[in-house]
């Protein structure tokens, strides 16, 4: 696995497709989501929900295979940026701070530099979201953390990031983790409405204190962006701009970033909302042998995850991670804002 995953990281880079942040422009910016499923360090702590991802656990999650995962993500999120890493990493389903000090302090990804915004938030499971920046090319100039409205469902907070990039650029950065359809779809779209209400209210606020800078709300929403829960952030304005979802670039062999059963869903979006003409926003679904594997039961292809049940396959992820690229257009002043 490991030198299948060295030869197709490399074979990825000679060949790296003209939609990814390869290929950007100084002053441009390369952000990177990806949901990387059970990011669990395997010590156990005070909290029983990760008592199965522990050696003695019933996936008999081992250091070995903990370290083989920092270091094929860590390969992920080189690759994702071409030959230039990506300037910001959003990431979900992370345990706590200590994964993220190990896969920033790699090998593969040390040289870089990165570094990490997390808080430990109310998740029934333990899992949070969290930020990878990279400090010579992005300035925070504050961050914070939002509790989920849905407070009976123990979910995780919001992360908002306040930086700058570039020369002048500003972002506000959301990322986020919607409750999950556990429990039923229908059961629970009405927790993810309010949700997506709320990251509207938020991003409103924002705008309305700062609105020269550019939003960003990217994550796993858990549903779909045309579904009944998505109706809030569907067709909205930010001040006097659209905030619209960004349709990736999809490669022939998938249809989304997460396939449950036999189809392919976009449960990974990205909502963008900025001065018009300042920056012309690209995302694609980033495809790696390493991460995909053939779907004996339905046919075609689907991301190869850590484990299928509670059999241990050796992947990264069930979900594919989103790239975007924003490439500076027409550079207004600020008295054009």
């Amino acid at each position: 696995m490991k030198l299948q995953f060295c030869w197709a990281f490399l074979h990825f880079l000679l060949l790296c497709p003209s939609g990814l942040c390869g290929q950007r422009s100084q002053g441009d910016l390369c952000f990177v989501w990806y949901n990387v499923e059970n990011l669990f360090h395997p010590g156990n702590d005070s909290l029983p929900v990760d008592d199965e991802f522990t050696p003695e656990g019933l996936r008999h999650w081992t250091l070995a295979r903990y370290q083989s995962k920092l270091a094929a993500l860590a390969k992920v999120i080189i690759a994702s940026g071409g030959w230039d890493p990506p300037d910001l990493v959003g990431l979900c389903e992370v345990e706590e701070a200590l994964v993220l000090e190990d896969l920033i302090g790699h090998p593969i990804l040390e040289p870089y530099h990165y570094a990490m915004l997390h808080r430990n938030s109310p998740d029934h499971r333990g899992m949070d979201v969290a930020c990878l920046y990279r400090p010579e090319r992005i300035r925070i100039l504050g961050w914070s953390t939002i509790p989920s409205r849905i407070v009976s469902d123990g979910t995780r907070d919001m992360l908002h990031v306040c930086l700058a990039f570039g020369k002048s650029d500003t972002l506000e950065l959301f990322l986020v983790h919607l409750v999950s359809k556990y429990g039923g779809a229908g059961a629970t779209a009405e927790s993810r409405r309010i949700q997506a209400g709320h990251l509207l209210h938020c991003m409103d606020s924002v705008h309305a204190v700062r609105s020269h800078s550019a939003i960003l709300a990217a994550g796993d929403f858990n549903d779909e962006p045309e579904s009944y829960s998505m109706d809030p952030l569907r067709s909205a304005r930010i001040g006097e701009d659209s905030l619209r979802c960004i349709s990736p670039d999809l490669p022939l062999q998938v249809a989304g970033t997460y396939k449950y059963r036999a189809n392919w869903n976009h449960l990974d979006q990205i909502h963008w909302c900025g001065p018009k003409g300042r920056f012309d926003p690209s995302a694609s679904v980033l495809v790696l042998p390493p991460l995909m594997t053939m779907d004996e039961k339905y046919g075609g292809m689907k991301p190869l995850r850590t484990y299928d049940g509670y059999k241990y396959v050796g992947g990264i992820s069930d979900h594919l991670p989103l790239v975007l690229l924003l490439r500076r257009g027409h550079l207004r002043t600020p008295a054009e804002w």
